[in-house]
């Protein structure tokens, strides 16, 4: 992994990560809007079955599928600011365009699904330069923190987002929520704009190249490192499952367990207090456990309190969900941090955009899989008995994580030495 770029001083480095934090960490958070609000929407207003619900989720994960890989090198080509306020804006005007279609009567299911396919495209650009950036503007002993800080951004959208979609929708109602999210983005696009910092692209000199040749640079470099192939099967069977999870939630809780929407944001909510949780403790168990031990054992302990999410209802009985969603999703979120360091650690800086596009086309890949058997699940058991296997299928990702030697190791090491 390279240093930070040299000619850049270290502070305004520093000014402009937390500034790409705080901008990323407000569009995800106003983000929730739409997650919670697409599939009310089409629920309640479209008549969408729950299937057709599940199919708006896998929809929005389609592009991580087909585009994340070339992407990758592309992203790699330009300036990462660009890429960043490119997304952003595209971002804003796609979400934009759902309460306006709402307001003169056109909008129809057709609508939801497009719009989730396209903002998809621009978060694939956006992500892969966004978790490329740490190694650029921090040096190696901050990275972990820097990791974590983009994890609490994440958290504090899943604790605080829902209930502050919930509250939306419950007052606006979901064809207006969206333009929550475009403000998110907007702020995110405003934020990028005040950074002085001017980091060059990452891999310029293979701009003569063509993709296939990066690919296979990239495709090659993932598959001959298996610690960060075992980590990435992992996150894979966690994406898998956190979206099938996505799929039958909002239904389960809504149908199921009859809760009105400002309950289910603020049950909703608990993934974010769980995943807050984890982020904040994550530096911590990473000093006691070590840097390698927090990516896989605190994930594999705090997995089983997931099974507790299906035997939710109403009453004292919403507390399983609270207490299910908190623990299990706090060891979750040590275990992103610490993927996402090992990557980012193990990784040489020339390739670093397109070893996250291929991470991230593995694993965010299965998020449009797992929509769609969340769908499959929901319409073929229901709702509560398709989020229990769901639950259970996911007890096995840490583990797959340790079985490469990633177990045998307490601290991820210098990259020059991982891959003796």
């Amino acid at each position: 992994m390279a240093a930070p770029v040299t000619a850049i001083p270290e502070q305004t480095l520093e000014r402009d990560f937390r500034l790409l934090w705080i901008g990323s960490g407000f569009s995800q958070l106003c983000g929730m809007a739409t997650v919670l609000a697409f599939p009310l929407l089409a629920a309640d207003r479209l008549g969408a079955s729950v299937g057709e619900v599940g199919l708006i989720t896998a929809a929005g994960y389609l592009p991580w599928l087909l585009l994340t890989l070339p992407a990758g090198v592309y992203a790699g080509r330009l300036r990462p600011r660009v890429v960043l306020a490119t997304a952003d804006v595209s971002r804003a005007i796609i979400v934009a365009m759902v309460p306006v279609l709402a307001a003169t009567g056109h909008l129809a299911l057709w609508h939801l699904y497009l719009s989730n396919v396209l903002v998809s495209c621009a978060t694939v650009f956006y992500e892969i330069v966004y978790l490329s950036m740490p190694p650029k503007m921090l040096p190696r002993e901050k990275l972990i923190y820097g990791n974590i800080r983009l994890q609490v951004a994440r958290a504090v959208s899943l604790a605080f987002g829902p209930a502050l979609a919930g509250i939306t929708v419950q007052v606006v109602g979901p064809q207006v929520a969206p333009l929550v999210n475009t403000v998110g983005f907007t702020v995110s696009v405003i934020c990028n704009l005040l950074m002085r910092s001017r980091i060059e692209a990452s891999a310029p000199q293979t701009a003569g190249r063509g993709v296939l040749a990066d690919l296979g640079e990239a495709i090659r470099f993932v598959f001959g490192r298996p610690v960060i192939l075992a980590s990435t099967a992992a996150s894979a069977v966690g994406n898998c499952c956190f979206a099938a999870y996505e799929a039958l939630v909002v239904v389960f809780l809504a149908k199921d367990v009859g809760v009105a929407p400002g309950t289910l944001g603020l049950l909703l909510g608990a993934v974010g207090i769980g995943a807050l949780i984890g982020a904040f403790t994550a530096g911590r168990v990473s000093r006691w456990l070590g840097t390698a031990r927090a990516v896989w054992i605190p994930a594999a302990v705090l997995a089983p309190a997931g099974l507790l999410l299906p035997f939710t209802h109403k009453g004292s009985g919403l507390f399983l969900f609270v207490a299910g969603a908190v623990l299990f999703h706090a060891g979750y979120a040590v275990f992103t941090v610490g993927q996402a360091t090992l990557v980012q650690m193990l990784t040489p800086d020339q390739l670093l955009p397109r070893t996250v596009a291929c991470v991230r086309f593995i694993s965010r890949g299965m998020l449009f899989v797992g929509g769609l058997v969340g769908g499959g699940l929901g319409s073929l058991f229901g709702p509560r008995i398709g989020l229990a296997i769901v639950m259970v299928v996911w007890l096995s990702a840490p583990l797959i994580t340790a079985t490469s030697r990633l177990h045998t190791w307490r601290d991820i090491p210098e990259l020059e030495k991982a891959h003796d």
